[in-house]
């Protein structure tokens, strides 16, 4: 082997090198495997526990589908994975595990084998925590925490149930056709919002 060409194989082989750890620092800021421990893959594997968590915040009434027969739990999943960090993803899947350890504790039973009752009861706990931290981010003072779990899990449930087939059609008034526009019309007691 003459010198160019030991030159040539020392280039071809160190700008691989160079190239494959700046491409595993690139996919690892694209797709963590992990962070802080928990694995982003948790979330789909947890995606019947969010179907049940986001059917306790819209329930099934006699005449409408709740968040479950709407498909919440796959749009949460997706939701989280295609438009969140992995930080908030870490943070969401952290927020699982806690639902699991506090129905354990309080229950002894998983949170899926809960009545309602016993669901609203952990709730009215994950809300005030979630008011209480949003009234210490709103104080000020310090480094500003990333938002609750269950605001996190609030806030994708009514997005995904009132952007759906399910929830713009039965539970809000729809009309295909809306018309002219009018830009304050009195609602009756008891009648729908209106979707568009």
């Amino acid at each position: 082997m003459n010198r160019r060409e030991a030159v040539r194989r020392a280039t071809f082989l160190l700008g691989g090198a160079l190239t494959m750890s700046g491409f595993g620092a690139f996919a690892g800021v694209l797709s963590p495997e992990s962070v802080k421990g928990f694995e982003v893959k948790s979330i789909e594997s947890q995606e019947a526990l969010i179907a049940e968590l986001a059917n306790t915040i819209i329930p099934d009434r006699k005449d409408i589908p709740g968040a479950k027969a709407a498909g919440l739990g796959p749009f949460i999943v997706m939701m989280m994975k295609d438009c969140y960090t992995a930080d908030m993803q870490s943070h969401f899947a952290a927020g699982l595990m806690k639902v699991e350890e506090v129905a354990q504790s309080q229950f002894k039973r998983s949170f899926t084998s809960l009545s309602l009752k016993e669901r609203e009861e952990l709730f009215k706990l994950f809300k005030t925590e979630a008011e209480t931290q949003k009234k210490t981010n709103a104080a000020g003072g310090g480094p500003v925490a990333p938002p609750h779990f269950f605001q996190l899990l609030a806030e994708l449930t009514y997005l995904g149930y009132y952007t759906s087939e399910i929830g713009a059609t039965k539970a809000l008034r729809y009309m295909h056709i809306p018309g002219k526009y009018e830009a304050c019309i009195p609602l009756q007691p008891g009648q729908k919002a209106w979707a568009t």
